[in-house]
């Protein structure tokens, strides 16, 4: 079933004018007409069903009482990759139920953000990602950081992804999590020595060298199955 996300508040009976966006896809994408169902999240991230009542409006019929949010919130630091391997990371992670991505500009990063235009791109990304599926919200993408930044994200658990002792099935879930996944080439030996003293601890993800989007999302899912 469909979902959309509304900025109103919304409760069962209201009749929601819908988006020029909304409407397009619905009608003009999907083609449905009003026998069709389909869901809508409201600003209190409620997730009730509604359907379509006329060409530009839509009626809200049951509030669906779901919680899909994930008992611990996690914020992936995401140093910047190629173009592809990092829109399709957003797109993952959001489905995984990370709740906030950092880009972040790594020593080795290869690629930059330059413009407001390629983060709504990354931030259209998720909100698509939450909508297939059928999250509560929609993960905070925030704008590029530099090294400087990283201790600002610091949660009850953090780690960067790197050589360690510590492997990643002996990883803490208490409280809220930051990890942080390098670029291309990996971090310099400078940067990891400044990133740990902010207070992120190692892990290792194992014998073999991932690519940064592999990292990403297998780190993800380890943390996922342990607190779900």
């Amino acid at each position: 079933m469909q979902q959309y996300f509304s900025e109103r508040i919304l409760k069962e009976g209201d009749i929601l004018e819908l988006d020029e966006e909304i409407l397009h896809h619905l009608i003009r994408v999907l083609r449905k007409d009003e026998s069709y169902i389909f869901r809508i999240c409201d600003k209190d991230h409620r997730i009730f069903t509604a359907h379509l009542i006329d060409s530009k409006r839509c009626e809200i019929l049951e509030d669906t009482h779901e919680d899909n949010e994930l008992d611990c919130q996690i914020t992936c630091i995401l140093s910047l990759i190629k173009n592809d391997p990092f829109e399709y990371c957003i797109q993952k992670l959001t489905e995984l139920g990370v709740s906030r991505i950092v880009p972040y500009q790594a020593e080795r990063s290869v690629t930059h953000i330059r413009d407001e235009k390629k983060m709504k791109r990354l931030r259209k990304i998720a909100q698509e990602a939450a909508e297939q599926s059928h999250r509560n919200t929609v993960p905070e993408i925030c704008e590029p950081v530099r090294l400087k930044d990283l201790k600002r994200y610091l949660s009850d658990q953090n780690y960067i992804c790197y050589e360690a002792e510590t492997k990643i099935d002996q990883i803490d879930i208490s409280g809220s999590i930051t990890y942080i996944i390098g670029p291309e080439g990996g971090f310099t030996p400078k940067e990891y020595e400044q990133i740990t003293a902010m207070g992120y601890r190692s892990i290792s993800l194992g014998k073999r060298i991932l690519r940064a989007e592999t990292a990403a999302l297998y780190m993800s899912s380890v943390i996922v199955s342990k607190c779900q």
